[in-house]
């Protein structure tokens, strides 16, 4: 089953399916939720890492990833759209998920859909496919409002399971900011100085919330998005170290190396040999 809304006139796109989406996605710029509605857990493969996707869970991925699906044997459902259909930053003060659901720089998002929360999901989704047969006046903006719905509830949840512990809005919206400024400027920015300078605020600042809030640094989110992007130009294109490093904003090739070494445990050189030729499920 697949139900997709389409406005040719502004490029708009937003979709459900329980099928194996098309590797078109990534030409369309679409960002994606990847929901295991089945009882068994169902392996897929984001960006080269295996992952087991638990029953009820949620996964959050944008068109930046190489995924690899094989849901032959489970009970996966997709939600696609793209920022034609609805835009996540420019309509940021409505779902708050920039930076958190989606583009969160090194890290996709997995949410547990708790018991007391299943139908409620599962009746949204047949409402959405429901209003994908209406026709007439209307029809886009309502398919514009439920998907709003299903992204603040899986927000909801991102704030419930992802970040540590904060009961302040405030704090979270910083460290979504963070996320996005340096999904923006990772190859330019290196210290938490230049983000800190972005946002007005101090470093000192910065580190705090996160100390307080994530299990990770400001400088660790940087460096994480940094050799994600690394192992994607190594797994995808011919590209040296060396102009990998450069093209990441790293002048000393050596820095580069150390830098990734540090993070990934192994050389470039050990990385992309012991990538290039793997299989699905054997990373």
């Amino acid at each position: 089953m697949e139900k997709q809304y389409v406005n040719s006139s502004i490029n708009a796109h937003f979709s459900i399916s329980d099928e194996r989406p098309d590797p078109a996605h990534k030409d369309k710029k679409l960002l994606m939720f990847i929901w295991n509605d089945g009882a068994e857990r169902c392996p897929l493969s984001v960006d080269r890492q295996l992952m087991h996707l638990k029953p009820d869970t949620v996964v959050c991925t944008t068109y930046l990833h190489n995924l690899h699906i094989d849901n032959s044997n489970c009970s996966l459902k997709y939600l696609q759209f793209n920022r034609e259909f609805y835009c996540i930053h420019t309509n940021d003060s409505e779902v708050s998920c920039n930076g958190l659901l989606f583009f969160g720089s090194d890290f996709v998002p997995s949410l547990h859909i708790p018991e007391n929360e299943k139908e409620s999901f599962r009746i949204l989704f047949r409402v959405l496919a429901e209003e994908f047969d209406t026709t007439g006046t209307g029809r886009e903006e309502m398919l514009r409002i439920l998907l709003k719905r299903f992204i603040i509830k899986c927000t909801r949840l991102a704030n419930d399971q992802i970040v540590k512990d904060s009961d302040k809005q405030s704090e979270i919206d910083m460290i979504r900011t963070f996320n996005v400024l340096v999904e923006e400027h990772f190859k330019t920015k290196k210290s938490v100085k230049e983000y800190a300078k972005l946002m007005y605020k101090s470093p000192k600042t910065i580190a705090n919330i996160f100390s307080k809030n994530s299990d990770r640094t400001p400088l660790e989110v940087i460096h994480n998005r940094v050799i994600i992007e690394a192992k994607r130009m190594l797994l995808y294109t011919d590209k040296t170290s060396k102009e990998i490093g450069m093209e990441l904003g790293y002048d000393d090739p050596a820095q580069f190396s150390k830098l990734f070494k540090k993070q990934a445990g192994m050389t470039t050189t050990e990385f992309r040999k012991s990538n290039t030729e793997l299989a699905y499920g054997n990373n």
